[in-house]
C-alpha cells in the first residue's frame, strides 16, 4: 500500500469530498446565508466547496479562503456556468488575510477555526474577521463541544483508535473507502489532540491503497470561546448545540457561536 501524509494533496481533497458529502450541516449554512440577504459572504477554510458551491448555486456572492491549493483547485473545478461569476477563491492564511472588502456574513464551518493552535493565531483570525465585516454583519464559528471523557482519558488508557467504528463509502467509479479517525496523543497542557485520519481505498480490480493524514486539533470550551471573541471586539448573539439551532447544552455535539462586532470595525488593510 502507498502512504501519503500531506494535507496539501489532490488525493486527500478527493477523499474529503467522498467521505463528507452527506454531512448534515448544509441546511444550517443555507439558512444563515439567506438571512444575510444580498450581502457578500466569506467562508474561511472553504476546502473543496462542500458548503460554498451550493450557496453560490442559490445565488449568493461568496468568497472562499483556504490554505490548500489542491482543495481550492477541486473547488474551482466544481464551478460551472453562471455560478463561476459569483465565487472568488483565495489561497491565504486565515490569520493574515486582506481581501479589500467587507462581508455581511463570515463563516468557519466544520472545525476550521480549531486548526489554529495558539491564542495569538486565534486572535489574529478574529481580528481579520472583525476588520472584514460589514455594518450589521455576523461571524459564525462551528466547533465541536469537548467531551471530558474523551479529552481526559485515564492515565493508563491507550490513545483512541476509531478503526472498530470505521465507515465505508462507495465511490461512483467502483472504488470503496473504509475510513476512521484516531487520536494519537492528548496534549492536555495545550488543549490539543494529535489526530490521524486513515483511508483504505479498495479498487474494483482488487487493488489496495492506504492514505493517512495527521493534524492537531485545538479544543475550546464555551466560556473560553466567549472570552476570545470579547477580546477581539465581538459579542455572542446566539449559541447553538447542533445544526437544528437547538440550545447549547451538556450533551450538545456542536458548539456554534454567532457573534457580532461590539465596536466599529477598523479599516480593511
Amino acid at each position: 500500500m502507498d502512504v501519503y501524509r500531506a494535507y496539501d494533496s489532490a488525493l486527500l481533497a478527493e477523499l474529503y469530498d467522498a467521505v463528507y458529502a452527506d454531512r448534515e450541516d448544509l441546511g444550517f449554512w443555507q439558512a444563515l446565508a439567506a438571512g444575510a440577504g444580498e450581502g457578500q459572504l466569506l467562508e474561511l477554510a472553504c476546502g473543496t466547496g462542500r458548503i460554498l458551491v451550493p450557496l453560490a448555486r442559490a445565488g449568493h456572492e461568496i468568497t472562499g479562503l483556504d490554505l490548500s491549493s489542491d482543495m481550492l483547485d477541486r473547488c474551482r473545478a466544481r464551478l460551472v456556468g453562471e455560478v463561476r461569476g459569483r465565487v472568488r477563491l483565495v489561497q491565504a492564511d486565515m490569520t493574515s488575510f486582506d481581501l479589500g472588502r467587507r462581508f455581511a456574513l463570515i463563516t468557519s464551518p466544520f472545525r476550521g477555526f480549531q486548526h489554529l493552535r495558539t491564542v495569538e493565531q486565534q486572535l489574529a483570525c478574529l481580528g481579520r474577521c472583525h476588520a472584514h465585516l460589514a455594518p450589521g454583519g455576523k461571524l459564525v464559528l462551528d466547533l465541536f463541544n469537548p467531551d471530558p471523557a474523551l479529552m481526559y482519558p485515564h492515565d493508563d488508557a491507550e490513545p483512541s483508535d476509531g478503526e472498530d467504528s470505521a465507515e465505508v463509502v462507495e465511490w461512483t467509479d467502483g472504488r470503496s473507502i473504509r475510513w476512521w479517525g484516531t487520536v494519537l496523543a492528548y496534549r492536555r497542557s495545550l488543549q490539543t489532540n494529535e489526530c490521524e485520519m486513515t483511508y483504505e481505498i479498495s479498487g474494483p480490480d482488487g487493488s489496495q491503497e492506504r492514505v493517512t493524514e495527521q493534524f492537531p486539533m485545538r479544543y475550546l470550551f464555551r466560556y473560553e470561546l466567549e472570552h476570545l471573541l470579547s477580546r477581539a471586539g465581538f459579542r455572542i448573539v446566539a449559541l447553538y448545540g447542533d445544526y437544528d439551532r437547538s440550545s447549547f447544552a451538556d450533551d450538545s455535539p456542536e458548539l456554534i457561536a454567532v457573534a457580532e462586532p461590539i465596536a466599529v470595525a477598523p479599516p480593511v488593510g
